[in-house]
């Protein structure tokens, strides 16, 4: 009994790491039976075979049975290591249409804390709103950029509640935006940048290299190096609002961003 209250409970864990990493989860809890029965009829086989060759007699039902626990608990920790270190994919499940963000967590599902948070962005003790560098109060930050954001009278910094009150509803859209990484050459020699899309890894480059994805997030903030921003390092970090069929083009060099050469163009 307790066999099988643990073999459902790695089942859903290891379904619920795939959905996590992107994945599928019908292949990954596959790979958890698969694993599990096939590694415990291994081991039971090889425990019988050993318990024959050493004349157990009547305790070789029990040497059969052990050798068959720890082949399924080697199954089990496999099956578990495997889904929890599967690809970036997007995968979205058929029960949320609308991407990362109509999960209970949305953004909030990241490995630094943002999965902590019930409400969303703003009630992270470590909140955009409450540094003093935050996205309004930067002199530096997106209202000095040239593609006009600080130049409308409704725009970010004019809102009240926009980052300052408890989102209602995980801003998302509806047709994924198209986000292309470009690193240049020069300034390694055999090294690479990795880079994170709201606190999530995403891919690491090598010099001359790029990689394009999708993303069904509205509200976006890329680092490189690091998942955790710096917000007052402007080569490190960089916030961005996609628009739905969007193409977004980043630079990168040597272990910063060049946001002198970011656009961003919606459809």
């Amino acid at each position: 009994m307790l066999e099988i209250i643990c073999l459902i409970w790695l089942w859903r864990v290891n379904g619920k790491h795939a959905i996590e990493r992107g994945q599928n989860p019908k292949k990954y809890r596959a790979l958890t039976l698969g694993l599990w029965f096939g590694l415990e009829f291994t081991g039971t086989f090889v425990g019988a075979w050993l318990m024959q060759l050493l004349n157990a007699g009547d305790n070789a039902f029990y040497g059969a049975y052990f050798f068959g626990i720890i082949g399924a608990a080697i199954g089990g920790f496999t099956s578990y290591w495997v889904a929890k270190k599967a690809p970036m994919g997007n995968y979205r499940p058929e029960d949320q249409p609308n991407g990362w963000n109509n999960q209970s967590g949305g953004w909030n599902q990241s490995q630094n804390g943002w999965d902590n948070q019930q409400n969303g962005w703003n009630q992270n003790q470590n909140s955009w709103d409450n540094q003093q560098n935050g996205w309004n109060q930067n002199q530096n930050g997106w209202n000095n950029q040239q593609n006009g954001w600080n130049r409308n009278q409704n725009g970010w910094d004019n809102q009240q509640n926009v980052w300052g009150q408890t989102q209602q509803e995980p801003d998302c859209l509806f047709a994924p935006a198209t986000i292309r990484i470009i690193e240049e050459e020069g300034g390694y020699n055999g090294g690479q940048d990795a880079f994170f899309l709201n606190g999530r890894p995403i891919c690491s480059l090598q010099p001359g290299s790029e990689y394009t994805f999708t993303t069904y997030a509205k509200k976006n903030v890329l680092t490189i190096g690091r998942p955790t921003p710096e917000p007052s390092d402007e080569t490190t970090v960089l916030k961005f609002i996609a628009g739905e069929k969007g193409q977004i083009e980043i630079h990168a060099c040597a272990g910063r961003l060049l946001p002198g050469k970011f656009s961003n163009y919606t459809a």
